[in-house]
Parts: C-alpha cells; structure tokens; sequence
C-alpha cells in the first residue's frame, strides 16, 4: 500500500510539474515561436522532444543560456533574446519548462 501510494504522489508531482512548465511556457512567451507539431519561427515542441529525448540536463543547460543548441543551431540566433530573458528564472520553473517541453512527444 505504501508502495503504490509513493507512485501516485511521484504521477501527481510529475503532473503538476508538467502543468507549471507549460503555464509557463505559455507566459513567458515561448509559445509565441514554438508550436506544437509546426516547425514556425522556432522548431516545434514535438522536434525538440524528440531531438532532447533523454537529454533533458543538456535542455536545462541550453535554456540557462550555458549550452549549445542540437535543434536547428543555424536558427538558433532567433532564441538568444528569449535565452536572456529566461536564463535568470529559478531553476525549478526552468525544469518544470523543460519538463513539459520534453513530455510533449508522447
């Protein structure tokens, strides 16, 4: 009973996770460039999924400002504003970000 308690509380905090990342998402603006199964001004969420699958840290590193882009680097110019403006967010809401764009391939 313990056993399958632990798992529903890690689905909820994985779920609310993933919500928190896309409202933010959302309210930083990343939607604006990213859609999801549409490569517009930036790639589509579903390509960095797939691109960052099981790459998540280096997702992390990238959206701090620190790392180098794997999506599309001629493009990645375009996303240097957007990296200083959220570069300087809590490293929690940059995984929650990071977690929902990562979850969007399923």
């Amino acid at each position: 009973m313990l056993g399958l308690s632990v798992v529903i509380l890690l689905l909820t905090d994985a779920s609310a996770q993933e919500m928190k990342g896309e409202t933010l998402f959302e309210e930083k603006g990343c939607a604006l460039c990213h859609k999801m199964d549409a490569d517009t001004i930036g790639p589509s969420l579903r390509n960095i999924a797939t691109v960052y699958a099981g790459k998540e840290t280096e997702l992390l590193t990238y959206l701090k400002g620190q790392g180098t882009p794997i999506v599309d680097p001629s493009r990645a110019s375009v996303m240097n504003p957007q990296l200083i403006k959220i570069r300087t967010m809590f490293e929690e809401d940059l995984h929650a970000i990071s977690t929902y764009i990562i979850n969007s391939n399923r």
